[in-house]
């Protein structure tokens, strides 16, 4: 995919250390410094997960968009294994959350740009399926969505899903096929939770956030009317009731509607006849 090989990007410093791979600060010929991802030993020695990791590094290097973590090279299989990723000192926005929340035109923002790029995803025939603040990356004043390595096939059969229980939509704890709809599900309580600094449901153990999610409605808000209108039917329980995420950016674009609504139409006067 790439002249580049494993060898030749210098480490500097581990960045993250997750399930399957290990993710360092390196530098390399031509790309100065990077976010390198190296699969684990046993990720590389398991076929499954060794076409999983191959998976990430051809996706990841083919989707583009400029909210979207860049790709810039990587070698798919064998013992050489690796990605490269574009290297964003603002690191995540979980971690800028962290400091408190953010102003809502900046939350209006990173919302517009990580749902364009998830539109973008859908149209290239693929679910993301781990929308969270932890895989949202800030790049100055801008905002990219990362970690594709949970990408998912739009017409993929398996009832299997990726995804933080905090995000999950009901359906999918009902045994549900993950779709475009529980991506819209997982957005909104990430929406819910920029525009309002909390998340809409919480939980102790596992079981409190799957009944929270299946039961509960989120809290009220102070949201603009129209805008807390396209939330909550954002996380409506039922799909098939659910907003669409397209809609959905167009009402957080427009939060107060338009200059003029459209008018109801106008009931025809009925008249009472009688005779004396």
């Amino acid at each position: 995919m790439n002249s580049l090989k494993r060898k030749d990007f210098r480490l500097l410093m581990l960045l993250g250390l997750g399930q399957t791979a290990q993710v360092y600060l390196a530098e390399a010929p031509g790309l100065g410094k990077v976010a390198l991802k190296l699969p684990k030993k046993e990720v590389r020695q398991d076929p499954r997960l060794s076409e999983r990791f191959a998976r990430e590094v051809t996706l990841a290097l083919s989707l583009k968009h400029p909210h979207l973590v860049r790709g810039l090279a990587g070698v798919p299989v064998g013992e050489e294994a690796f990605l490269a990723l574009e290297y964003l000192e603002g690191g995540t926005l979980e971690e800028r959350l962290h400091r408190g929340p953010l102003p809502r035109e900046e939350a209006v923002k990173a919302l517009l740009e990580v749902g364009e790029a998830l539109l973008y995803l859908h149209e290239k025939g693929f679910l993301h399926q781990d929308v969270k603040p932890s895989n949202v990356f800030v790049d100055g004043e801008h905002y990219k969505l990362g970690d594709l390595g949970t990408l998912r096939p739009l017409e993929d059969p398996s009832p299997e899903y990726a995804g933080s229980p905090h995000y999950l939509a009901p359906e999918l704890f009902l045994g549900g096929r993950p779709s475009p709809k529980s991506e819209a599900y997982a957005f909104g309580v990430m929406a819910y939770e920029l525009l309002t600094g909390r998340r809409p449901f919480k939980g102790e153990t596992l079981e409190d956030l799957r009944q929270a999610h299946l039961l509960l409605p989120p809290p009220p808000t102070n949201l603009p009317p129209r805008l807390d209108r396209a939330l909550r039917r954002l996380l409506a329980k039922n799909p098939a009731e659910r907003l669409d995420l397209r809609s959905f950016l167009e009402v957080l674009r427009h939060p107060q509607g338009p200059s003029t609504e459209p008018q109801e139409p106008k009931k025809p006067k009925r008249f009472l006849f009688w005779r004396k």
